[in-house]
């Protein structure tokens, strides 16, 4: 008898699922059929219609491991060693991608990964749907498997695990080198007026595209492309390495066509049950760091609109500092963390980790992800678990302006302001015709006065505003300030 009911991939055995509220499952089948889904002694049940099927399981308590039984009158599926815990979609590029295999301290992490109680499921990476099935499985958190996990993800995972007692489930979602428009609707993109020019380039990349061409720059990257790893894996290092070869040759296929992946991965995904969303992205659209807020604002609406959870918890990771292929005084990073702040600043329910000090000068892809993902993690123990703990560095307040000298004031400052370093730096103030200079500056309590004998009477001032920067203004429980400007021009 050839089978006909199926479940979607995601639904594995170890999986977890999300507590507390209604699990949506879904799958194939033949038209007509009833499917009952039974788990914990409830069950939910609909008649197959179109070839589709979609149940609810009613809220769960947290808990397991338990068996979860799909069945029709003729067939059933059942999936074991469920869990129910809390389920965070891990998005964006190679930041997020890399990794635990890859990190700094992968040996000593790897080592002691047994965490049973962390389960992920790595969204197979699919550039463009060509029929072709590819499967991934959720995976229990061992020294065996922990190092295919997302550096920033397991680290966040064992930090939430380790307070609150509860599954975690990472379902990691990303790919290195996209742009936030990848995973992002056509339609939201197309019928936004500012937006729709990364489809409009899209169309213009490929009007006069010729596939026997394509093929020939496609052989020739890909002979760089192995030369490359060839010389990595003989431990060459800077020069000798050379650059990574970047970009691909683009064609209709290619993963950075806008709005490509969230077809084909993010939507393969949606609505599984979430408790809500990391991020970690903004690397690859720093050439256009002013229209970042508004792209943004409209990916996480996008996705909450998918998960039909209009509040749906985003948290993200804000930019660290990097020279931007040379050029460290630049301001397109700076310009870009700004846009991210204001979303964290304006938009419900999302909350931003401060990673300005985690950078590598000359090393888009720093290999230390734990302050990351455990900064990640006391966002989410502050603003979703409601934990009394300290999640952000200094926050400026206010400013003002006494003989000569600027003071500003901060928030979320412990038990008061200090430096990583013997002197603090990385503020920077301006005159009346908004020119600046660097400035001396000092620790009083939550404020820092800061000036300069090159400026009489300042006007504004800025802190950590540069592409790479040593900028190390932290508060007493050791979170770094992120970067600011008491005045936003062209905002």
């Amino acid at each position: 008898m050839s089978v006909s009911l199926r479940v979607n991939p995601i639904f594995k055995n170890h999986m977890v699922l999300q507590r507390e509220v209604e699990v949506p499952i879904w799958g194939t089948g033949v038209d007509g059929e009833i499917v009952t889904v039974k788990c914990r002694g409830k069950q939910a049940a609909t008649t197959i219609q179109a070839g589709r099927w979609k149940v609810y399981l009613p809220p769960m308590e947290v808990g397991g491991p338990v068996e979860l039984m799909i069945e029709t009158v003729s067939e059933s599926i059942v999936l074991k060693d469920i869990l129910f815990g809390d389920v965070w979609l891990a998005g964006g590029q190679s930041n997020m991608e890399y990794n635990l295999k890859d990190t700094i301290d992968a040996a000593q992490e790897m080592a002691t990964a047994n965490l049973p109680n962390v389960r992920f499921y790595n969204v197979p990476k699919v550039a463009h749907d060509d029929g072709v099935k590819q499967v991934s499985s959720w995976k229990v958190c061992s020294p065996e498997t922990a190092g295919q996990l997302s550096g920033v993800g397991y680290h966040y995972a064992k930090q939430v695990v380790a307070s609150q007692d509860i599954p975690i489930g990472i379902i990691s979602c990303n790919w290195g080198g996209t742009s936030a428009s990848c995973w992002m609707s056509e339609q939201v993109l197309q019928g936004d007026p500012e937006l729709s020019l990364y489809i409009d380039e899209y169309m213009e990349q490929v009007k006069d595209f010729d596939e026997g061409s394509f093929e020939v720059t496609e052989q020739a990257y890909n002979q760089q492309l192995l030369q490359y790893n060839r010389r990595q894996a003989n431990g060459l290092k800077g020069g000798e390495l050379g650059d990574y070869p970047w970009p691909p040759p683009f064609s209709p296929r290619s993963f950075l066509r806008p709005s490509g992946l969230y077809e084909t991965m993010l939507l393969k995904v949606a609505p599984y049950a979430l408790k809500g969303a990391l991020y970690y992205q903004g690397e690859t659209d720093a050439n256009r760091p002013l229209l970042y807020e508004r792209l943004m604002r409209k990916l996480i609406d996008n996705w909450r609109k998918d998960w039909n959870n209009p509040e749906l918890p985003f948290l993200f990771v804000q930019l660290p500092a990097y020279s931007n292929n040379g050029s460290p005084d630049g301001d397109d990073w700076p310009l870009l963390r700004e846009s991210q702040l204001i979303v964290s600043e304006e938009v419900p329910h999302t909350g931003m980790a401060v990673i300005l000090d985690c950078g590598e000068y000359a090393d888009i892809h720093p290999k230390d992800k734990k302050p990351v993902g455990e900064r990640l993690a006391l966002v989410a123990l502050d603003r979703v678990y409601g934990v009394e703990v300290e999640s952000s560095g200094p926050v400026f307040d206010k400013l003002t302006i006494e003989q000569g000298r600027a003071t500003v004031t901060f928030t979320h400052t412990g038990e008061g302001l200090t430096s990583r370093d013997i002197e603090l730096i990385g503020f920077e103030i301006a005159d009346e015709q908004g020119r600046y200079v660097i400035a001396h500056a000092t620790t009083r309590g939550n404020r820092v006065e800061v000036w300069s004998k090159l400026i009489d009477q300042p006007t504004a001032v800025r802190y950590g505003w540069a592409n790479y920067t040593e900028a190390n203004l932290i508060n007493s429980f050791g979170l770094p300030a992120g970067p600011f400007r008491t005045h936003r021009e062209g905002r």
